[in-house]
């Protein structure tokens, strides 16, 4: 039996770990039928009266009539039973205390001794097997100096019967905004309900990361005022105003959350937002791990970063309502300043998950067998083809150190083919010139591919895996693949007639003159051109 004792029913976030909780005690086989949960806040449940009608006139049985009743018989048959309610004056909401009063009917009158010196009631009801969990919130950004009180009474009333989960700043599981962390504690607590159902307890490891707050203090403070430090002082049945509140409060949150994974900016740097439809400008000034809310253009400095955006637009990026790459290729924002200095700072203010780290790709596995068919079949014949079949057969084993890309195991198998074409007596000549011509082919092919080649690898710098869903990043990408494989069509051309002169040996040696010009286009493109969209 869940006992919700949250004024707020099923919207409170209690609700939110007790049905996290749930999740993972059904995971274990347990019958979903079994559960059942009562909102006490919709059940009329007067208050105790003292009258101890229950111990004198009417024995086990609450002279009172109302919910009351039919909730406890079930409260009695339960074999499990979870208190969820929020914190309220350091205590349980008013209620599910009346709840608690209630329970006396099912003592005894008498009073006895507790092996530890307590005095008690003796149970009319033989509830030795019954289990309780507490799962409770509050606002506050500790459980220190907070949860004392109600602690002690469950340790009272159930003793070593019960087992807790006490969530401090339970008020940021209503922020979409964080739902990223929040929901990674979700996940500890669904794990927490799969270990109980299993065991009848929690680990030592789950137990500890329960106990983790979800921000450090001061960011959970900063995050907690700017919602009050804004509705103090703003008009809200004023639309307008009302928007004004929201992107001052939606940014004094970012500024709270800042948090750099790495290279913090050591001098200070400004982010400046426009919200077009409100003509409002508002300032994050960041420095190391410190970013400072400004809303007073007499405090602003000169940006370093301008995005200019409605501010609904940025709104339903923060809740994950929109894409922001995708919003920004499809030129609902812009950004003016320093682009790859925006991409970078932006990354602090969003709530990252722990990331597993993964080995990166590398193009020079891709590039090597080609890189010894071009260079050393030409001047030493068969030993530069068995180079090139024993470049590619290793190419399996770089999985130790680097994760591979498709375009690893075709350019090795496309390798190695070519070589021993070569060794079976095709001309140098052709197989040179095909393998240029095939090479291009891939880059071109890729083209049509939800990711261009180069995307595979440029990746490493962008995030990983998860620049794939970056619209302007793969666009960028499609382009720069295109001018590689025209390229290269263009180089086997040359070759052709290059491997029919006297310079034919010298020929990997002379086409790598125009691949380094387009790899400084690449460098410069790759930079310049995502700016150059961004302020569109």
């Amino acid at each position: 039996m869940v006992l919700n004792g949250s004024p707020k029913a099923n919207a409170s976030n209690t609700m939110k770990l007790t049905n996290a909780f749930l999740e993972g005690i059904l995971e274990n086989n347990v019958n979903k039928n079994g559960i059942e949960i009562i909102e006490i806040a919709k059940k009329d449940i007067k208050p105790c009266r003292g009258c101890f009608a229950c111990f004198e006139k009417t024995p086990g049985k609450c002279c009172i009539s109302d919910d009351m009743q039919g909730i406890f018989q079930k409260f009695l048959e339960a074999d499990l039973i979870i208190w969820s309610f929020p914190l309220y004056y350091f205590g349980a909401p008013s209620q599910i205390k009346a709840f608690m009063d209630r329970q006396l009917p099912v003592n005894m009158p008498f009073i006895t001794e507790e092996k530890d010196g307590r005095p008690k009631h003796p149970s009319r009801v033989d509830l030795s097997a019954q289990r309780h969990i507490l799962i409770s919130t509050c606002g506050f950004f500790t459980v220190e100096n907070n949860f004392e009180a109600l602690v002690k009474q469950f340790d009272i009333m159930f003793a070593e019967k019960y087992v807790k989960i006490l969530c401090p700043q339970g008020e940021l599981f209503r922020i979409p905004q964080l739902s990223e962390r929040t929901n990674e504690y979700l996940s500890l607590v669904k794990q927490a309900g799969l270990e109980y159902a299993s065991g009848g307890c929690f680990s030592a490891e789950t137990e500890k990361q329960l106990a983790e707050p979800l921000f450090e203090k001061n960011a959970f403070m900063e995050m907690a005022n700017a919602y009050w430090r804004v509705t103090e002082t703003g008009d809200m049945a004023d639309k307008e105003t009302a928007r004004i509140s929201s992107a001052e409060r939606l940014l004094r949150q970012m500024s709270a959350i800042y948090s750099p994974a790495e290279n913090a900016p050591k001098t200070e740097k400004t982010i400046e937002f426009f919200f077009t439809d409100i003509n409002k400008t508002y300032q994050l000034k960041v420095k190391g791990e410190k970013s400072e809310f400004m809303k007073e253009p007499s405090e602003f400095a000169p940006y370093s970063v301008r995005i200019e955006t409605p501010f609904e637009v940025w709104q339903n990026i923060s809740l994950k309502k929109l894409d922001g790459k995708e919003a920004l290729f499809q030129n609902k924002y812009r950004v003016l300043g320093d682009f790859s200095l925006m991409t970078s700072l932006m990354d602090g203010f969003s709530v990252r998950k722990t990331k597993i780290p993964q080995k990166k790709r590398s193009m020079v596995i891709f590039l090597m067998p080609f890189l010894a068919m071009w260079i050393l079949l030409p001047v030493f014949g068969n030993y530069g083809a068995f180079t090139a079949i024993l470049i590619s057969s290793c190419v399996p084993f770089a999985t130790r150190f680097y994760r591979l890309s498709p375009y690893d195991t075709i350019g090795a198998f496309i390798a190695s083919a070519l070589s021993v074409a070569f060794l079976a007596g095709v001309s140098s000549q052709i197989i040179v010139t095909v393998s240029y011509l095939v090479f291009g082919f891939l880059w071109l092919i890729s083209l049509f591919c939800r990711v261009p080649l180069c995307a595979w690898y440029s990746s490493n710098n962008y995030d990983g895996d998860s620049a794939f869903d970056n619209p302007l990043f793969i666009f960028t990408n499609r382009i720069i693949a295109g001018v590689w494989g025209i390229m290269y069509l263009g180089v086997s051309v040359f070759t052709w007639f290059l491997m029919g002169s006297v310079y034919a040996s010298f020929t990997g040696l002379i086409n790598s003159i125009v691949p380094a010009l387009a790899g400084i286009f690449t460098a410069v493109f790759s930079k310049r051109y995502p700016a150059y969209y961004s302020q569109k």
